[in-house]
């Protein structure tokens, strides 16, 4: 989460870490991070219940440097290096990677926009996730809208154009999406990823789109990964509301969903990835109550397969109702439940038609 940004996080306690991604980093060197945990009872149809420790209930865990040169007539050099890490147990969210969050460089010019080279999120991510309201663990947006989910690309190349009369485009290119580093051969996984915002005061709207070139594409695909996402949210001082819709097919692009049938690329269900399309809706809205905000979020995805038994995949729906309550400009407390119905918080959409509730609560800081 970039320094500039935490005092409106910490006012409106509604926004994940990499959200703010694309926000402008300040001169010379900052550190921060954010430690979120919290206590969580999870029951799922037919596998009983676990309760413990919550690792990010509200938004992940991570540390961060980033910073900021000015080099004259317009022009400013900028990095970011962001590492996860799981506070319950103090590892590396990711024991593959240092700064799984991000690891970039760039130049920057107030007319010529933003050019970021390295590890980091796509436009397309860093857009749509701008919409959600209520980002619990596992059932925030990201649970039916995969491509606004938390997940970042290496050797990747995002440009941001400057902000104009309210609009922003960006567009970023991944040389080797899901890091197999197969340049010498040129099987390499590559993804493209193109968005439009607009926003202007309490308005924001982003349309997006991404696909992914499949290397290795799994045995039957129906064609490239792709996804559609479309959306707007507006503050209305009393409420905020957020709506979106989105269209993914042939799989997730994110390479951030489940593997029930052993593709082992994180596709998602085979029966998804042969062909198949999800359609993805969401509501969410945020009301300002004391020191906090309540917190409701209600999304529902569409498939329109049929698993290998031969039924339908039915509809998923994720609802969430929760509370934050700011201690500080920095601290804040938060609690929640929520209910996925025919979805898998491991898998997404479940051929057993299984159902899921979580109860939790916990603290966020920031530094």
């Amino acid at each position: 989460m970039r320094i500039a940004v935490l005092a409106a996080f910490a006012a409106a306690g509604l926004v994940q870490p990499w959200q703010a991604r694309a926000a402008e980093p300040g001169p010379g060197l900052q550190f921060y991070g954010i430690v979120d945990a919290g206590l969580a009872v999870t029951k799922t149809s037919g596998q009983g219940s676990r309760s413990g420790l919550l690792d990010g209930g509200l938004t992940d865990s991570l540390w961060g440097l980033q910073g900021a040169e000015d080099l004259g007539s317009g022009w400013s050099a900028r990095f970011q290096l962001e590492s996860g890490f799981d506070p319950s147990s103090g590892n590396a969210a990711d024991d593959a990677s240092l700064f799984n969050y991000g690891a970039w460089v760039g130049l920057a010019h107030e007319h010529y926009g933003d050019l970021r080279l390295g590890r980091q999120t796509t436009v397309g991510q860093t857009y749509g996730s701008a919409l959600e309201i209520a980002s619990w663990k596992d059932m925030g947006m990201g649970a039916t809208f995969k491509a606004s989910d938390n997940y970042q690309f290496s050797n990747m190349v995002n440009w941001y154009s400057p902000q104009w009369r309210g609009f922003q485009a960006g567009v970023g290119y991944a040389f080797d999406a899901d890091g197999q580093e197969r340049f010498r051969t040129g099987q390499n996984t590559r993804a493209i990823s193109v968005g439009l915002k607009y926003e202007d005061g309490p308005l924001l709207a982003v349309a997006t789109w991404e696909q992914l070139r499949l290397a290795n594409p799994p045995a039957d695909a129906g064609g490239r990964p792709q996804a559609v996402q479309v959306g707007a949210s507006y503050d209305f001082d009393v409420l905020k509301l957020s709506l979106a819709w989105s269209r993914q097919r042939n799989g997730y692009v994110g390479l951030d969903g489940g593997d029930p049938d052993g593709l082992g690329v994180g596709l998602g269900p085979a029966a998804f990835v042969q062909g198949g399309t999800v359609d993805a809706w969401l509501v969410g809205v945020s009301v300002p109550a004391g020191p906090g905000a309540v917190l409701v979020q209600w999304s529902l995805a569409r498939p329109d397969w049929h698993w290998a038994n031969g039924m339908t995949a039915r509809k998923a729906q994720v609802a969430t109702l929760g509370y934050t309550y700011d201690l500080s400009p920095r601290s804040t407390l938060y609690a929640f439940a929520g209910y996925a119905s025919n979805y898998s918080l491991d898998d997404q959409f479940d051929p057993a038609n299984a159902h899921t509730t979580r109860i939790g609560a916990g603290v966020t800081h920031r530094f």
